[in-house]
């Protein structure tokens, strides 16, 4: 006679699956799920994930592995090197070796900091009272990112127009903190050690970096504490004094969502920032905001986006019931997975529901499912083993 399985609390918390869902709707204690609208005893798939776990337990530390430190920690935003970083879970799946680090939260390559420096350039350039064309000649013989910068500047210094003491604190503000943002971010070969060392933004902490908390469990990188700066504290208490919409400048300035290196749109919501602070006053709901940056280089189009993930989580479906998929994406998924075996079929099946998730729950809805209105960008699709510079280089 069949053994009947228990989907009870405990049979629950001796599983390993519990331990993989980090920023979701299921990131709660059993009870604690169900009293705020997200009831997992009544998610069937989530029981039918656990319930062939216990059949196979023990598990191996390798796959334990995995599920703790690899499917828990996929990027809740998508990444500025979407899709990258989920392929790389399918590839620790294949080669049965969890991923060393994670492409998640407070994370940024080389090249994304590059591009940030850029931009950080133009807002320099026009806070020291340079004119568009001397920031643009340098940003042309020495930017990171292939634009027009005689456009870009142009556009940019029409934009701000006259200097004002709120407009000034205001530019200061947000370059020091995506200054911050480029020396704080780290990288496999980048422990917050490479960037913005001539640079005090905030005192150091050693150990404190926020990515060993958001997906890097095993990092040990240092954190440097923006709001101890004296010179952060003396401009934020200057726009108090002169900003009467400072608080609404304040939040989206340091929104780590938005301003955060890690996230696709990172100058998308630069470029709303600025309209705004051209203006002095919040944006309006549903305003239209220009592309005056350029940007869209630096982020993906989200119809590509949203084509490229149905076919993903169709080629990963299919993969673990057996199914073969002849597809492009279906193909790399398959290469990728390598020979089948049952502890494999169980890690992807688990993986499609947290991506499922990670959908419905985290910002990487709004990636792959975009609103009509969403402004769409130019960047290919990171495919590979490692994010390409397809859109970016150095001087030609």
């Amino acid at each position: 006679m069949a053994e009947t399985f228990d989907w009870s609390k405990e049979t629950y918390e001796r599983s390993v699956t519990r331990f993989c869902w980090w920023y979701s709707v299921y990131d709660e204690s059993w009870e604690d799920c169900a009293k705020h609208g997200n009831d997992l005893r009544e998610d069937a798939e989530l029981r039918e994930i656990v319930r062939l776990e216990m059949q196979m337990q023990p598990l191996p530390d390798w796959a334990v592995e995995i599920v703790r430190d690899t499917i828990r920690n996929i990027p809740p935003c998508g990444h500025h090197t979407f899709p990258a970083a989920y392929l790389r879970v399918v590839d620790a799946i294949g080669s049965q070796k969890p991923v060393a680090f994670n492409y998640t939260c407070y994370t940024a390559d080389a090249s994304r900091k590059r591009e940030a420096m850029d931009y950080c350039f133009c807002l320099d350039a026009w806070l020291a009272g340079a004119s568009a064309e001397a920031a643009a000649t340098e940003l042309n013989a020495l930017g990171h990112l292939r634009l027009d910068w005689r456009a870009v500047c142009g556009e940019l210094w029409r934009l701000l127009g006259q200097h004002t003491e709120a407009k000034d604190l205001l530019i200061e503000r947000t370059l020091m903190q995506l200054r911050h943002w480029i020396k704080l971010s780290v990288w496999p070969d980048d422990p917050a050690s490479q960037f913005g060392r001539d640079q005090y933004l905030g005192d150091y902490d050693e150990n404190g970096s926020p990515a060993t908390d958001n997906g890097n469990p095993k990092l040990q990188a240092p954190s440097f504490r923006l709001k101890s700066s004296p010179r952060v504290q003396r401009l934020e208490a200057q726009l108090e004094r002169c900003s009467p919409n400072w608080p609404w400048f304040k939040q989206r300035i340091g929104q780590v969502d938005g301003m955060n290196l890690c996230a696709p749109k990172t100058f998308r919501h630069l470029e709303r920032l600025l309209w705004a602070i051209a203006r002095e006053r919040p944006l309006e709901p549903g305003e239209s905001v220009p592309g005056f940056l350029s940007a869209e280089i630096t982020y993906p189009n989200h119809d590509e986006a949203a084509r490229w993930w149905r076919q993903f989580m169709a080629a990963l479906r299919g993969w673990h019931r057996g199914e073969c998929l002849a597809d492009t994406v279906g193909a790399d998924i398959a290469r990728r997975l390598g020979p089948r075996t049952s502890l494999k079929e169980w890690l992807v099946r688990l993986y499609v529901r947290r991506l499922e998730l990670c959908e419905t729950s985290a910002e990487t809805g709004r990636l792959v499912n975009p609103k009509p209105g969403a402004r769409r960008g130019t960047k290919p699709l990171c495919l590979g083993q490692q994010p390409g510079p397809a859109a970016t280089g150095g001087p030609p």
